[in-house]
């Protein structure tokens, strides 16, 4: 089973100041993996309504920034800590495929309307061959018992699930009342072992490719007239992946599922302030050993000022 799936992460110039800190965390916790990629978005986000490429990302600073997080991935490659790295860089060949295959040639921008990620998402599910594909964002934080895989269990739950089309492990840590997260927004149905949603969040997810097959392209029916609506309007144009996710595999049937299990759960932070950059090695020592502020019970995002506390004694 474990030859069937490619751990891969992705990182972008903003996660320099980070990345060091969280991949290799990441991979520890998945190191029975062994195809192991990271794909690098070296391009610029476009002009939208809401984003000024030019005052946001000003070159040189930009390209320099793009310099440095190359030089962190071909040293994770050199120690062996990834297998392979992909450099997503602007008018790549490899866009318009993408763009044709998921978004029906729609558009092919790189980015969405918030200078967020777009192709290299899509990236994620095209490059690796396998048949499953565990993605995480570069700014993931993640607890793992030693003695538990939530993959294995992920993989199991969705082989029993036929409606499926992937699994994320618990989203925050939980105490005794076992909730999804007062950070989810989305319904959810409530299982013995899990929950199940139509909400498809790129921070996380373990996807079969193969059950994503049949809702391709995504860009059709009620989200290709949103689309086309905010396309018109100049408002929140283009849509981010997640949104299309939702709409395409959730509005059409697939869902994700939830684990419920304690011996695994997920962490984010919502901003990265240098108190909280220098605060990760801690906060990912902690995490790694279950020990865990109380008032980051229930909640997924990073609620730093209870780490700061927290880390004070």
């Amino acid at each position: 089973m474990h030859d069937e799936i490619t751990l891969q992460i992705n990182l972008s110039p903003g996660d320099i100041s980070y990345a060091m800190f969280t991949v290799p965390a990441l991979i520890k916790k998945h190191n029975f993996i062994k195809k192991r990629l990271l794909i690098v978005d070296c391009t610029k986000p476009q002009k939208t309504k809401i984003v000024d490429p030019k005052k946001r990302f000003p070159e040189p600073h930009f390209q320099e920034k793009v310099e440095k997080i190359k030089e962190i991935a071909e040293h994770f490659k050199s120690e062996g800590l990834v297998s392979d790295v992909f450099y997503l860089t602007p008018k790549h060949p490899i866009i318009d495929k993408l763009s044709k295959k998921y978004l029906n040639s729609w558009y092919a921008h790189t980015h969405d309307y918030g200078g967020c990620a777009n192709m290299s998402y899509w990236a994620f599910l095209e490059l690796p061959k396998t048949k499953y594909v565990l993605h995480f964002d570069g700014d993931m934080l993640m607890y793992q018992n030693q003695n538990y895989s939530w993959v294995e269990e992920g993989i199991s739950c969705l082989e029993k699930n036929a409606n499926a089309i992937a699994v994320v492990p618990s989203l925050c840590p939980n105490l005794d009342d076992i909730i999804v997260s007062n950070d989810q927004w989305a319904e959810t149905k409530n299982y013995t072992h899990y929950w199940e949603d139509g909400f498809f969040s790129t921070r996380c997810m373990l996807i079969d490719k193969e059950r994503l097959i049949r809702f391709l392209p995504l860009m059709k029916g009620k989200i290709l007239v949103e689309t086309l609506a905010v396309r018109l309007l100049n408002r929140g144009y283009p849509r981010s992946p997640e949104i299309v996710m939702t709409h395409s595999v959730g509005g059409n049937g697939g869902t994700r599922l939830i684990l419920k299990n304690q011996n695994a759960f997920l962490l984010h932070p919502l901003t990265k302030p240098t108190e909280y950059i220098n605060l990760l090695p801690q906060i990912i020592h902690c995490i790694d050993n279950n020990n865990i502020p109380n008032e980051q019970f229930g909640y997924e995002n990073i609620m730093l000022d209870a780490w700061v506390k927290y880390l004070a004694h």
